[in-house]
């Protein structure tokens, strides 16, 4: 048995099932909703294209871990928030006012880095610290970095490192100077 649905009436309908008005049941011109059928289709263009909105400013959710930093006998924990996706890295620290002491963000990369290939600091309001790590966590090189207000990315300097890399921590300016930690120092993520 084949269920019965029940048509809604709207009035006299001619042969064609319009309405005799020419509106739909709810008083809508059916030219207005004809007249939204191109913004609508260009939405939906624009959507399939990927992600909406700038990744400086759209909502980005970072999850967290533990790393530990270790330099010889000694050995330091930090909270970082993991920047482990094209948009995650893209954002990075941009946006943010400050840095809670004890906290940082690890960027992790499929692929190694190549040597010229950096960080700017686009948007980015505080001073920061960056250790570039090699596939063991070991730390190659530690820079620090200035917040850049220039209106274009591209006017930022880039901060690379000189050599490949696998990883990046970021810490607030003077982290790893205040606790002795330089090149050689290795940095453990637990998960």
């Amino acid at each position: 048995m084949t269920p019965r649905i029940p048509r809604a009436e709207a009035g006299p309908r001619p042969a064609n099932g319009r309405p005799a008005n020419g509106r739909l049941r709810f008083g809508v011109p059916l030219s207005h909703l004809l007249g939204l059928v191109p913004v609508l289709l260009l939405i939906s263009g624009i959507q399939g294209c990927g992600p909406v909105g700038d990744p400086y400013t759209g909502p980005v959710v970072f999850d967290t871990a533990r790393v530990v930093v270790e330099d010889g006998d000694r050995s330091h924990e930090l909270v970082v928030e993991i920047a482990d996706t094209e948009r995650r890295q893209i954002r990075g620290l941009s946006g943010r006012d400050r840095l809670d002491e004890g906290t940082g963000m690890l960027f992790l990369f499929q692929e190694p880095r190549a040597a010229d290939e950096g960080f700017w600091m686009y948007r980015t309001r505080i001073p920061l610290d960056i250790a570039f790590l090699d596939e063991d966590g070991v730390i190659q090189r530690v820079l620090g970095m200035e917040p850049c207000f220039e209106a274009r990315a591209e006017d930022c300097p880039t901060y690379a490192p000189g050599l490949p890399y696998r990883a990046a921590l970021e810490t607030n300016r003077g982290w790893f100077a205040a606790r002795g930690i330089g090149e050689g120092g290795r940095v453990v993520l637990e998960r």
